[in-house]
């Protein structure tokens, strides 16, 4: 691997952190909204959470979510690295579990006749599910990153000349 893929494969990770931000902000946005003014372009309240846990008391944990997501991200950008190749591993680890349960979970509301994917709980399991690839990118170290960047440029080039 090149120093060229490392920093590639590093940027990559970085952005898709990023996003996973902007995504969950948004969807903390979003639901504020709807709480709020309850816009008809947006899909109702019953849609964007499972009412396992009261909106009065979520909503304050999804901001604190966001501002432990923010300051990790801000350290990851600088280049700050805080855990082991163990931790990483146990992160990607728990990211995987923590997405095959929200796909249980979709399909178990499937079979209970949801009508759609909203019905369903899709808002929140999507959002689960950026919040588990956070998880995944967090716990990628950059070594990974760049495997799998290398990886994917070498599919990407043999289909350009296959």
């Amino acid at each position: 691997m090149t120093a060229r893929t490392d920093v590639m494969a590093e940027r990559e990770r970085i952005a898709i952190l990023w996003t996973c931000l902007g995504l969950f902000f948004l969807r903390v946005l979003g639901q504020i909204e709807v709480w709020l003014i309850a816009p008809e372009w947006l899909p109702p309240m019953e849609y964007w959470y499972s009412g396992l846990v009261a909106y009065p008391l979520l909503l304050p944990a999804q901001i604190v979510l966001l501002m432990v997501m923010a300051v990790v991200v801000m350290d990851e950008t600088r280049g700050k690295k805080l855990r082991t190749a163990r931790g990483s591993r146990t992160m990607r680890t728990l990211a995987l579990v923590y997405f095959a349960v929200m796909l249980m979970r979709l399909f178990v509301q499937a079979a209970r006749g949801a009508e759609d994917a909203l019905a369903a709980g899709g808002i929140p399991i999507a959002f689960h599910w950026v919040l588990a690839l956070f998880l995944y990118e967090l716990g990628r170290s950059p070594r990974v990153a760049a495997a799998s960047t290398a990886a994917s440029n070498r599919l990407n080039s043999s289909h350009e000349t296959g």
